[in-house]
């Protein structure tokens, strides 16, 4: 059954209740987050070619998910000549020239050059903003709405002074701001802070399984900061071998249980299948695939909410969960 994504998810013929109930389940527990028109981009210039290069530049940033892809010789071919891949390009009112390129050309485009394109099922960032006034709140906002779009990032915005960051006290620092975001169904927690020596900067810190950075500045450096890091976490995990894992999680005893076990094993990186080989009273018993090393996906999944449960096996991975954690 395929589930979510690049998800395979599979379960025991014997329980034939939570087969009934698995779909929705899954559904419920994914949190990445599709990325709508990436091939999509609106630019300032009206001239027709200068446009399409212009536009380009953009998409490749977005397609491999770092800045780096805009100066790479390997795609430079792609850039010189964009407009052999534009599907669609069209003048808006004020100006500006709309331009749409042909998804599975430009995809195959950067395949033949060695590239790999990020994902377009990417982690969602919960972004926890710091109490501003109205208008500076607001501004912020736009900011990094106009940021995260720009580059092709999901991202939730949460005011600390807000009902929902207020919730979430234990969000002024990483451990709990990671937590928070998974509560709110999203991968990955950016939480701003003011900076002690400059007041027209924030301190931003991002934290993701098994992923941490900072940075100080404005809402694109955060944005553009953040996703470099996320892209280049996610695209060196798809290059690791693919690792067969067991795992035994105790603790889960109801069917919500089982929806948040799965969301933090399926949200885990580099998992891309799950099959449930057993449910005995309380143990839940799964067979992962996963790209990466079994350290690295056992770091992921304690990030995840889970609990090592003693001290985890040469060939088992061994955990506890506790609800509301």
């Amino acid at each position: 059954m395929h589930c979510a994504g690049e998800f395979f998810c599979s379960i025991p013929r014997r329980t034939p209740l939570l087969a009934a109930l698995f779909g929705s389940v899954w559904m419920a527990a994914a949190s990445a987050a599709p990325v709508p028109a990436l091939f999509a981009v609106t630019v300032a210039d009206s001239d027709a070619p200068r446009a399409a290069q212009q536009a380009m530049h953009i998409v490749l940033i977005r397609l491999l998910g770092t800045r780096e892809a805009a100066e790479d010789p390997a795609l430079a071919p792609l850039l010189e000549d964009a407009q052999h891949y534009v599907q669609l390009e069209r003048s808006t009112t004020q100006g500006a020239t709309q331009v749409i390129f042909d998804d599975a050309l430009l995809r195959a485009a950067v395949a033949a050059t060695g590239r790999k394109v990020w994902n377009a099922d990417r982690p969602l960032v919960w972004v926890l903003l710091p109490a501003l006034s109205g208008a500076a709140t607001e501004e912020l906002r736009t900011q990094l709405t106009n940021a995260a779009r720009a580059r092709g990032l999901p991202i939730a915005l949460v005011s600390a002074d807000s009902p929902a960051g207020a919730d979430s006290p234990e969000s002024a620092n990483a451990a709990g701001a990671l937590a928070a975001a998974h509560r709110a169904g999203a991968d990955a927690a950016l939480l701003a802070q003011p900076a002690a020596a400059d007041s027209q900067s924030l301190q931003w810190t991002l934290v993701a399984p098994g992923l941490q950075g900072h940075w100080t500045g404005g809402a694109a450096a955060a944005i553009d900061e953040a996703t470099d890091a996320l892209a280049r976490a996610a695209i060196e995990i798809d290059n690791a071998p693919l690792a067969d894992v067991d795992c035994h999680i105790h603790g889960v005893a109801l069917l919500p249980d089982l929806t948040a076990v799965l969301g933090a094993v399926s949200g885990a990186p580099g998992v891309t299948q799950i099959d449930i080989r057993s449910i005995a009273a309380d143990e839940l018993t799964l067979h992962l695939k996963a790209h990466g090393s079994r350290s690295e996906l056992a770091r992921a999944l304690s990030s995840g909410g889970l609990r090592a449960d003693g001290a985890n096996a040469a060939d088992t991975l061994d955990y506890r969960y506790q609800s509301g954690q």
